[in-house]
């Protein structure tokens, strides 16, 4: 029954055309962060809102700390292989949200 009743939601609400639509939204933001900072983030990669961004294998670029950093913005993250940063929000998430968790990551990726 739950089961059911959440991908009714999923199809009523349009959350997969959501999750496409503020997922390249987001991957903008998350290159435009990148071309800020080349020296710290060498890759963004993702596919609808499941994205990730991996910073250069360098000892004071690390994952963890990142993660941690951007957990005390509001925004969780999971470090994955010391260097990847993965992203996971929410299906519902808008743009305004994706702008402040992009700020978010700017000022952690600023400040390593």
């Amino acid at each position: 029954v739950v089961g059911t009743y959440a991908i009714k939601v999923l199809v009523e609400e349009k959350l997969a055309i959501n999750a496409q639509i503020r997922g390249q939204y987001l991957m903008e933001n998350l290159n435009k962060i990148k071309n800020e900072y080349p020296d710290k983030i060498k890759e963004v990669r993702g596919k609808g809102l499941l994205t990730a961004f991996e910073l250069h294998n360098k000892p004071s670029l690390d994952g963890h700390t990142v993660s941690v950093n951007l957990l005390k913005h509001g925004v969780y993250a999971k470090e994955t292989h010391h260097t990847t940063v993965r992203l996971a929000p929410a299906l519902t998430i808008n743009n305004n949200q994706i702008d402040r968790m992009s700020e978010s990551i700017r000022s952690v990726i600023k400040g390593l």
